[in-house]
């Protein structure tokens, strides 16, 4: 039993070591930064990219940031993540959008819209599922950031998240052992 208590623990320890809290949100941010999400093979809004975009709408109306940038490449079918989110976003409102269309996975999201964003602060706009991984990515490239998220918690969608959150981990451990 006590052994069993030691694992538990000690896996708890390594998890919040590697994902620790959402840093708590400022009032501002001089960028949004909406993470892709791919759309259906028959280039239909897939429900992931409406709720994302939709927030990315409602934050910036609140004035939570100044401009938009949308990442993500063609990752998954040929359709290019970022232009179809500035798509459905600008056919409904019109706010300020930089977009981002190389990345394939989220350390590119960041690695590539650091590029775009530099040194300025940023809010990271996604999925309740993804936005603690999310952060815990971004504090290896911004130092002014925290997330605002939706929830949609489908199954499908927490299992991949469990897979991505073990292969950061072991990503991580082995930059500390090499």
């Amino acid at each position: 039993m006590i052994v069993v208590l030691v694992i538990l623990i000690s896996i708890l320890v390594i998890y919040y070591h590697y994902f620790p809290a959402i840093p708590k949100k400022k009032e501002h941010y001089e960028y949004g930064l909406l993470l892709g999400c791919p759309s259906h093979n028959d280039g239909s809004y897939a429900n992931s990219q409406i709720k994302r975009c939709e927030l990315a709408i409602q934050d910036y109306y609140k004035g939570k940031y100044n401009t938009l940038v949308i990442t993500g490449g063609a990752v998954q079918n040929q359709y290019v993540e970022s232009l179809e989110m500035k798509k459905y976003i600008l056919e409904r409102v019109d706010i300020p959008i930089l977009c981002e269309t190389e990345s394939r996975n989220t350390v590119e999201n960041f690695q590539f819209s650091k590029r775009i964003i530099g040194e300025q602060s940023v809010l990271i706009l996604t999925s309740g599922t993804h936005a603690r991984r999310a952060c815990a990515i971004a504090k290896d490239y911004f130092k002014d950031y925290s997330a605002d998220y939706y929830y949609y918690a489908r199954p499908r969608h927490i299992f991949r998240e469990i897979g991505a959150r073990y292969l950061y981990i072991r990503d991580k451990i082995q930059e500390i052992s090499s």
